[in-house]
């Protein structure tokens, strides 16, 4: 680990040198507010206990000095010293807008050039290693199956629940299903469903869903996945016009049935606060009628033609029918999904789970 070769206090900040020749500048305040005494940050919870605006605009250092793993500073007012983890401060050494996001490889893949993700069963029941190797690959990959699931309800749910706690939506929490109509969609028949994102209506669209087949006995049914982070890139380089609008125009999508009329809106292309792509929202089954100017209108549909048109090309789609005994999790802010049509029985159990949740658990195995 790097540490620190030496300190110099200025009148606003804390320069600090590290002994690889990097320099970085903490101000003062900050380094009150990011104390780790207990008073200042709780020892459970880590939760900051310092109410940062009582805390004096213009306060400074007396003194700071490096005592074992920790700097210490005094302060010219009634403040307590703090003390600051060496460790801690390293990871802040460089300036940067805050990011949230795990730190994990992301493959982008055309389908052809895919060898498909997978796990074992017995080892993500078993072991947190292979709970972070599942969750890991999906987030690499957005996709990956755990094969040699048992063909039951209650083995698929307890597989679901390794990841995290199951998110209830308007097709409830775990559920098991076929082609019934039982729910006012097209999942719930023998069609064919073109490659989509769920929850296009939902103001927070289910970050992942899994899909085990419990039961078939049918001619077709190829599950199809198709990388539209990869199409995002295509897209970016080939037509940034295009690009833009996918990334600007708020696509409404629309549920209708059981009850519910849900609606939400967002781009296609959707990017946090550091401008790095972070969820892809299509779905032209459930998307709600809008009208926009006519340029506006005709550049959106221009748009949507050339990504349909990527996402539906099969030299981009990964297919396979699924078995009974794999189960697939989803990134369902990455990878468009879909099903081929079929004839004959074809019984599936899943269920969705946030994105958050999800994190959160990979960022405690990793």
């Amino acid at each position: 680990m790097v540490a620190i070769a030496a300190l110099q206090p200025t009148d606003i900040s804390l320069e600090v040198t590290w002994t690889d020749g990097v320099t970085s500048r903490y101000p003062w305040l900050w380094l009150r507010d990011h104390a780790h005494d207990d008073d200042t940050l709780h020892p459970v919870t880590q939760q900051r206990q310092l109410f940062t605006a009582t805390v004096a605009k213009g306060l400074r250092g007396l003194s700071s000095e490096v005592v074992g793993d920790n700097l210490e500073v005094t302060w010219d007012v009634m403040e307590p010293m703090s003390s600051l983890p060496v460790e801690f401060l390293a990871k802040y050494r460089h300036p940067r807008v805050a990011r949230t996001a795990i730190d994990v490889p992301v493959t982008l893949w055309n389908g052809p050039s895919l060898t498909t993700p997978t796990v074992n069963y017995a080892d993500v029941m078993n072991t947190d290693a292979g709970v972070a190797q599942w969750l890991g690959r999906t987030l690499q990959y957005g996709f990956c199956i755990v094969t040699g699931t048992p063909a039951t309800g209650a083995a698929t749910e307890a597989l679901l629940r390794r990841a995290a706690y199951i998110r209830e939506t308007i097709f409830g929490g775990f559920w098991e299903f076929s082609a019934d109509l039982a729910k006012a969609d097209t999942a719930y028949t023998t069609m064919e469903l073109r490659g989509h994102t769920d929850g296009t209506y939902s103001h927070d669209a289910p970050g992942f869903q899994l899909l085990h087949c419990l039961e078939l006995d049918a001619t077709g049914g190829d599950s199809t996945m198709v990388d539209a982070f990869a199409i995002a890139r295509r897209i970016e380089a080939d037509a940034p016009e295009l690009f833009e609008v996918l990334s600007s125009v708020a696509v409404p999508g629309q549920y209708i049935g059981d009850g519910s009329h849900l609606m939400s809106a967002r781009p296609v292309f959707r990017h946090d606060h550091t401008g790095r792509l972070l969820q892809v929202s299509f779905n032209n089954y459930d998307r709600a009628p809008f009208m926009l100017e006519e340029g506006d209108m005709l550049a959106f549909y221009d748009a949507i033609r050339m990504f349909d048109e990527f996402a539906n090309d099969p030299h981009r789609q990964w297919r396979h029918v699924l078995q009974p005994g794999e189960a697939m999790l989803f990134d369902n802010w990455r990878v468009l999904h879909g099903r081929a049509a079929y004839s004959g029985v074809r019984r599936m159990c899943g269920g969705y789970l946030n994105r958050e949740d999800v994190e959160s658990r990979l960022r405690q195995l990793l």
